[in-house]
């Protein structure tokens, strides 16, 4: 029979079986008139024609074998057996679902992000060839910069090991006409950027290397996303003017999707423009650009590297002048060149990793329950098997029950679990931005669910094959006792997982802890600063503000302007930030002092006279800006007590002279002269309360692109935001108001990575202090089920009930002891991988270890307590006669 019509003959089953036996009837009928002809009585003939077609049963089975697939229709039977056994059983099904779910879920989710993250290649060609170049500072704790025009150029005229380089610059732009700003963010890029990721124009083109000069370099390349977000996929836009920066740039092209894969907050690719002050030798450190480059096959990242380290090496010894390698030795450069998305995510990598070895122990000790449940299920069913065994049932046959069951419960915990993910990655994705703006958000990757799907089917046979195993040693005739040697085993298996369990428990209960008690330090910091009721809110400035006196005095008129809200009780100005994790490493050369071995450094940015009144940083020593330092020099700096203490030690920093050029100040130039102490203010985050001293200078009439502002008050956000807009708007309409917060939001995004792994850690320990217990709870209430009976013969012999609740709970602590003992070795060996993340605490913390070994015995005793009672609650008689 062609396989067509044996799959359509699944689907006939009643009406096939109808149909033969109705012409199985007809056969027997006819028979039976034969033998009635020649002679025979009615009776004698029918049972003559019955004993000649022989055993209707048989005949009908090879008839249902010729016709289709057996075995699927023996699977199909044996599916609905298996549902309704586990029907039955809501308790175990319940309970094997919820904690497979609780498994699942989270480790789903966790790897979707670790894959789309960290593991997911770059969709170009030869990704793995793709590598990004950076200036590292190994004096400055291995801090990594980006390259200059002059740098990217000696690369690409020297360095043979690379196929091709490309500068990106990605910075904030405003667009749109006059009434409607907005910034978005784009990209300055060479034009071999895209033969680099060779890629091809989804509608366009791209532009050259000749529209890379002043005068030629106005046109655009806008991303996929923001040509349908915002253009709506208008084929149209080829040609059409967009402001940027108030300068018209025609649209030429629109770039595939794939280059968003580089930073998922780009908006569009315009040129970098090649100007002689960029292609200055002397400004090869200049840190203006991300430099890419493509290695050749079969070339390595080191050999790569080791090839523009001797390019680096030949500039420093030929072209760089006495102040640049001052300034150079000082901060100890090197090349640095790594894959383009291990450089991307290489402050996410570890900590995912260990987020996703905390759901896989978690997993684990899931699994563990599960076996221990199906053991128990398993032992409790053998007499079931036994009988069935008796009546014909091979061991293959039940060990498909066994296998049947399984699928149908991983299958439904899979389901429920992929949901848990998929609402997980809805909730991740609210807070990506905070962790890493320029990725895409979490997507269930089909790559994902095949390796999800993959482990649970692992899983089920393995939670099906186990009890199996156990169940074929022992006999399987229905006269075997049921306390035979396989309750034993079960019994001393279901033990050693449980000590497993808890040692797994341990290891995470003490991770969660250390990270714990870390967090809790690091929110005892002290700010240095009162970030509760100020608003922060950029402003950049367009075409016309270039002059230098018309640029300060915008600057004053907009800050003048925000002090007029009602409500707001002082506001300021500064460069950058008010907080951000890193305003960059400035090398400091104290005047009359000689050199210190690996330099001498800081960090910090301009401010207005109002900022440290604002931010309540309080002035110990000197005196703040004032409105002169803005119209002078700009020789006047403030320093932090950190700094202070740091290079001045035993005398006043004020009156000190000092500069931020290698070498000191250029000639002609002046020194910098110290004229006040603040006090210490955690500006770039709570965790670097022992980074880099801070030092603040005035804005100097030059001009700045753009200002932060900060408003101390009470009013809601929301108000005060909208009286700033009408504020600027009063002033040029062109003005946009962008990266607005509260300074409180800031300070509290810059813990959102470690928030983020406490919690989950702290999630996972959780439940796997739960599943824990609940383990071990199930294992000590099996094992005084299976011995009802000796606990009978025990309380008849005249033990007392508190010594058979006492035997229960020494066994229940004493698996916990055993696995407390592994698993505090295990916590001080696997503990020191957590260093890097701790913050004022040892990995061998004995505090968190004591204090982890109590809870978790607390918890088995608790765990324990139950089935010792059960215990010992025992009726002698009522057990004997059970037996």
């Amino acid at each position: 029979m062609k396989l067509p019509r044996k799959f359509l003959n699944l689907f006939r089953r009643r009406e096939l079986d109808a149909e033969m036996a109705e012409e199985m009837r007809l056969h027997v009928e006819l028979q039976t008139e034969r033998n009635r002809a020649a002679g025979m009585s009615p009776e004698e003939a029918r049972y003559a024609a019955l004993r000649l077609f022989g055993n209707v049963a048989s005949v009908q089975e090879q008839a249902r074998e010729g016709r289709g697939w057996v075995w699927l229709e023996q699977g199909w039977r044996e599916w609905g057996f298996a549902f309704r056994a586990l029907s039955r059983a809501r308790g175990f099904s319940l309970a094997v679902i919820g904690t497979l779910v609780l498994c699942i879920g989270p480790n789903t989710a966790i790897l979707s992000v670790l894959y789309s993250l960290v593991l997911k290649p770059l969709p170009f060609r030869d990704e793995g060839q793709l590598v990004r170049i950076t200036n590292v500072a190994e004096k400055s704790g291995g801090a990594k910069y980006q390259s200059t025009l002059a740098q990217y150029r000696d690369f690409r005229a020297n360095a043979d090991r690379f196929e091709s380089f490309a500068l990106w610059s990605g910075q904030n732009h405003t667009i749109g006409d006059g009434s409607t700003p907005e910034r978005v963010w784009g990209a300055q890029v060479t034009a071999d950027f895209f033969g680099l990721l060779q890629v091809k124009p989804l509608l366009g083109r791209f532009f050259s290397s000749k529209e890379q000069v002043p005068g030629q370099d106005r046109v655009l390349v806008l991303t996929q996303s923001f040509w349908e977000s915002r253009y709506h996929k208008d084929p149209t836009i080829l040609g059409r003017e967009i402001l940027v920066a108030d300068q018209p740039f025609v649209v030429i092209g629109v770039a595939p999707r794939q280059v968003e894969a580089l930073d998922a907050q780009v908006r569009f690719l315009r040129p970098f423009v090649e100007t002689p002050a960029r292609a200055d030798p002397l400004s090869r450190y200049e840190a203006e650009a991300i430099v890419l480059g493509r290695l050749r096959k079969g070339v390595t990242v080191e050999e790569g590297r080791a090839q523009l380290q001797v390019l680096e090496q030949r500039f420093y010894e030929g072209s760089a002048d006495a102040r640049l390698r001052r300034w150079h030795d000082e901060g100890g450069y090197r090349i640095g060149v790594g894959r383009v998305r291990d450089e991307e995510t290489a402050g996410l990598r570890s900590r995912l990793l260990m987020i996703q070895g905390g759901a896989l122990l978690v997993l684990l000790i899931g699994c563990v329950n599960v076996v221990n449940l199906w053991l128990a299920r398993v032992s409790a069913k053998r007499m079931e098997f036994a009988v069935r065994y008796s009546l014909g049932a091979g061991r293959v046959a039940l060990l498909r029950q066994i296998l049947w069951e399984s699928l149908l419960l991983t299958s439904a915990a899979t389901v429920a679990g992929v949901g848990l993910a998929w609402g997980g990655l809805q909730i991740f994705n609210q807070y990506l931005a905070a962790i890493q703006k320029t990725i895409h958000p979490v997507t269930l990757e089909l790559g994902v669910l095949g390796c999800v799907l993959a482990g649970v089917a692992t899983v089920a046979v393995i939670v099906g094959v186990l009890p199996w195993a156990l169940l074929s040693r022992s006999d399987l005739s229905v006269t075997a006792s049921r306390t035979a040697s396989a309750g034993r085993v079960v019994r001393r298996l279901g033990g050693a997982l449980v000590i497993a369990q808890v040692a797994i428990s341990i290891v995470l209960l003490v991770g969660a802890g250390l990270l714990l008690r870390s967090f809790a330090h690091v929110l005892a910091v002290k700010p240095g600063f009162d970030a509760s009721r100020i608003v922060q809110g950029r402003v950049a400035f367009p075409k016309g503000y270039e002059d230098a006196t018309i640029n300060v005095a915008t600057q004053q008129r907009v800050l003048a302007a925000m002090k007029e809200i009602p409500g707001v009780e002082s506001a300021a100005s500064v460069s950058d930030f008010g907080v951000m994790p890193d305003f960059g490493t400035l090398s400091v050369v104290v005047r009359g002092a000689d050199p210190v071995a690996g330099g001498r450094q800081a960090t910090g940015q301009f401010v207005s006279p109002e900022f440290f009144a604002t931010m309540g940083i309080p002035i110990l020593e000197g005196r703040a800006f004032t409105g002169t330092d803005f119209l002078r020099d700009g020789t006047a700096v403030i320093v932090d007590e950190a700094f202070a203490e740091r290079y001045f030690p035993g005398r006043s920093a004020v009156g000190q002279e000092i500069s931020f050029d290698a070498g000191g100040p250029p000639e002609g130039a002046p020194w910098l002269r110290i004229v006040g102490v603040v006090g210490r203010a955690q500006l770039t985050g709570l965790e670097q309360r022992d980074g880099l001293p801070f030092a603040y200078g005035p804005f100097s009439g030059a001009p700045a692109p753009a200002i932060t502002l900060l408003l101390r008050t009470s009013r809601p956000l929301s108000d005060v935001l909208a009286e700033m807009r009408e504020k600027l708007r009063a002033i040029d309409a062109r003005f946009p108001l962008y990266e607005t917060t509260t300074l409180q939001d800031v300070l509290d995004g810059l813990l959102t990575p470690r928030r983020g792994l406490v919690l989950l850690l702290g999630m996972f320990a959780g439940l796997a202090l739960t599943l824990a217990g609940v383990g071990l709870y199930g294992v000590l209430a099996y094992d005084v089920a299976q011995r009802t009976k000796e606990i009978g013969i025990r309380s008849a012999i005249g033990a007392t009930r508190g010594q058979i609740a006492g035997l229960i709970l020494r066994q229940g602590v004493g698996k916990s002891c055993a696995g407390i003992g592994l698993g505090l070795m295990g916590a001080f060996y696997f503990t020191r991988f957590l260093e890097s993340f701790l913050f004022d605490v040892k990995p061998t913390d004995p505090l968190v270890f004591l204090g982890v070994s109590a809870l978790l015995l607390g918890v088995a005793a608790a765990a324990s307590w139950l089935p010792a009672r059960r215990a010992a609650k025992v009726d002698p008689v009522v057990a004997l006669r059970a037996e």
